[in-house]
C-alpha cells in the first residue's frame, strides 16, 4: 500500500477564487497540483503521518477517507506525493541532499566577501556585530594582496560560474581616505580577476565615496529603514544625521552611473511607513533612473534574551500593506523565502532545487577578514573561535570548523524530523540556531511555509488558469479524474538518477 509522503502540504484556496478546491504541494518533489475534496479524503486513508494539513473541513471529514481511482494514484505516485513507504522516501531524500549539494557547488555563483574594517559610524541597535570591537584597524595593502592570493587558492572559476565578491563591514565607505584607498584596492583586483564586485553601506560615506568607486564596482547595497525620522532612530549616527547624508549618497551614486540596490530591514515597528519611502524614491528621481530597486528584509533575533514577532506575522502584515497602498508595488519581498521560491516557480515552472541546506555557507561562501581570518558564514565573522581557516602568513583551513558550516543538513537536525520546509529551508540560519540553540543541529525556523502558503492563496486565480490550460506545471486533479496532467520530467532529477540514483518522476 502507498503512503503519502512527509513533505506532502495541502493549502485550501480562497472559495472566491476556487470554491472546493486545494493546492495539493510537496516541498520534496517540488509539485503543485490543484485538487478537490474528493482527493483530499482518498490522501487521507493513505497514512497521514508527516503530512501537513493545513485546514481540515469537518473531522468527520478527516476520519472518512475514500479509495481513489488506480489512474489518479498513478498520477500521485508520478508527481512524489506517494511513496512504498516513509524509510523509502528518507532514503532517496538523503540521496538527493548529497547530489543537489553537489550540483550546487558546480553550477551556483562563488560568493565571497572581504571585510576591510569591522569598524562602523553607526550604532543600529538591531545589529549583530554591536557587541563586537569597534576599534578595528583598517586592512592593509599587504593583507589585501594576501586574501587575493588566498582566493586563488581555494576558488578554482568556471565559465559557468560566476565570482560574486562583496565588500563589507563594519562600513566599508566611510570616509577615511586610507580606507577608501583599500576598497579601491580590492574594486581593482576583482575586476582584473574578472569578478563581479559591490559593497554594502549604509550610505553615511557614499557621497564621498561614489566619485572614486564609479566604473569599478558593479553595485552598492544601501539600508534605508524608512522616512527621515524612523531612519535615524533605528540607525543612528552619534552627533550626526544618518538620514541626510546617505540621501546625498544615494543621488551622488546614482549620478555616476552607480547602481543601488535598497536594503529595507523590516519589523512591526517600521513596516507601516515603507509606503514613504517609495515616495520618497520618486520625489527624488531615484526610480527614473532605472538603478535604484528597493528589498525588503525581516529584522533578525540576535538577542536570544530578546522577543520580536514571529516572521510569519511579520509577513502577514506585510502582505497586508502591500493589498491596501499601491505604493508598495515598488519593494522585491524575496527576501521571505517561501515568496521567492513561489515566484521562481511562476517564472521557471520549478521550484528552488531540493537542497535541505540554508546558504552558500553550507556550500562555497568564503569571507576573508581585516585581521587574516577566513570564515564560512556572514554573521560569524568577527567571532574568532568560529573562523574556519587563516589567510595569513599562508593559506590555512580548519577542516573540523569548516565542516560544521558545511556538513549541515536538515536530515540530521532531530528537530526538524516530520517538518514539511526540510528541503528548502535548511532548518534557518545555522549563525541564528547557534545562538539560540547552542549548536548547528537545532533549527532556526522562519516564515518558509507561511510564504508559501500566502503565495499559493494569493495566486489561486493564476494556479487556476495555468490548471485549466495546461501551460504550466500545475496539474488539476478531481472526482472526475486526471484532468490536466503534467507530465514535465525534472531534468535535475534525471541527471541524477543516471547516475544510480532512483526514478523521481514528473515535475
Amino acid at each position: 500500500m502507498r503512503v503519502q509522503s512527509a513533505y506532502n502540504v495541502v493549502v485550501p484556496l480562497p472559495a472566491q477564487n476556487a470554491e472546493g478546491l486545494y493546492a495539493l504541494f510537496n516541498t520534496f518533489a517540488g509539485s503543485i497540483d490543484l485538487i478537490d475534496q474528493s482527493i483530499v479524503d482518498g490522501l487521507k486513508s493513505l497514512q497521514q503521518t508527516g503530512t501537513r494539513l493545513l485546514q481540515l473541513r469537518t473531522a468527520a471529514s478527516y476520519e472518512r477517507g475514500a479509495k481513489l481511482p488506480d489512474d489518479v494514484l498513478e498520477y500521485l505516485d508520478a508527481r512524489g506525493y506517494l511513496f512504498d513507504s516513509l524509510d523509502e522516501e528518507r532514503i532517496q531524500a538523503r540521496f538527493v541532499y548529497e547530489e543537489m549539494l553537489r550540483l550546487h557547488r558546480e553550477i551556483a555563483g562563488q560568493p565571497l566577501a572581504i571585510i576591510p574594517t569591522y569598524n562602523c559610524d553607526l550604532k543600529c541597535p538591531y545589529c549583530w556585530q554591536r557587541v563586537y570591537d569597534m576599534d578595528s584597524p583598517i586592512i592593509t595593502e599587504r593583507m589585501v594582496d594576501r586574501a587575493f592570493d588566498a582566493i586563488g587558492k581555494l576558488v578554482v572559476p568556471q565559465p559557468h560560474q560566476p565570482v560574486e565578491l562583496a565588500i563589507f563591514g563594519g562600513e566599508p565607505l566611510q570616509d577615511i581616505p586610507e580606507l577608501r584607498e583599500r576598497v579601491v584596492q580590492i574594486c581593482e583586483l576583482a575586476k582584473q580577476a574578472g569578478f563581479n564586485v559591490m559593497a554594502m553601506s549604509n550610505g553615511v560615506g557614499l557621497a564621498q565615496a561614489a566619485p572614486h568607486l564609479a566604473g569599478k564596482i558593479g553595485q552598492i547595497q544601501v539600508t534605508i529603514d524608512g522616512p527621515h525620522e524612523i531612519h535615524r532612530k533605528r540607525r543612528p549616527l552619534p552627533k550626526g544625521d544618518s538620514f541626510t547624508a546617505m540621501v546625498e549618497g544615494v543621488d551622488t551614486a546614482l549620478a555616476h552611473g552607480i547602481p543601488i540596490k535598497v536594503r529595507v530591514n523590516v519589523d512591526m515597528t517600521n513596516l507601516p511607513r515603507l509606503p514613504e519611502l517609495a515616495d520618497l524614491a520618486r520625489d527624488r528621481g531615484w526610480l527614473e533612473t532605472g538603478k535604484l530597486d528597493f528589498h525588503a528584509a525581516p529584522v533578525k533575533n540576535h538577542n536570544p534574551s530578546k522577543h520580536l514577532n514571529p516572521e510569519a506575522e511579520l509577513l502577514e502584515e506585510l502582505l497586508k500593506l502591500v493589498d491596501r497602498d499601491e505604493r508598495m508595488s515598488v519593494f522585491d519581498l524575496t527576501g521571505f523565502g517561501g515568496i521567492k521560491y513561489f515566484q521562481g516557480f511562476k517564472e521557471s515552472a520549478m521550484f528552488s532545487l531540493h537542497r535541505f541546506f540554508n546558504c552558500e555557507a553550507q556550500i562555497n561562501f568564503w569571507l576573508f577578514d581585516v585581521h587574516g581570518d577566513i570564515y564560512a558564514c556572514w554573521e560569524a565573522a568577527g567571532t574568532p573561535d568560529l573562523a574556519v581557516g587563516r589567510f595569513d602568513p599562508d593559506v590555512e583551513i580548519y577542516e573540523r570548523r569548516l565542516n560544521m558550516w558545511r556538513a549541515r543538513t536538515t536530515l540530521d537536525i532531530s528537530s526538524c524530523g516530520g517538518c514539511t520546509s526540510q528541503p528548502h529551508c535548511g532548518g534557518g540560519c545555522q549563525f541564528h540556531a547557534l545562538e539560540h540553540g547552542g549548536s548547528v543541529l537545532t533549527s532556526s525556523c522562519d516564515s518558509l511555509m507561511e510564504g508559501y502558503t500566502l503565495s499559493i492563496q494569493r495566486n489561486a486565480d493564476w494556479l487556476m488558469e495555468r490548471a485549466r490550460k495546461g501551460d504550466h506545471a500545475v496539474g488539476l486533479v478531481t472526482t472526475d479524474g486526471v484532468i490536466t496532467p503534467v507530465t514535465r520530467q525534472f531534468g535535475l532529477i534525471e541527471e541524477a538518477a543516471a547516475r544510480g540514483g532512483f526514478d523521481m518522476r514528473c515535475a
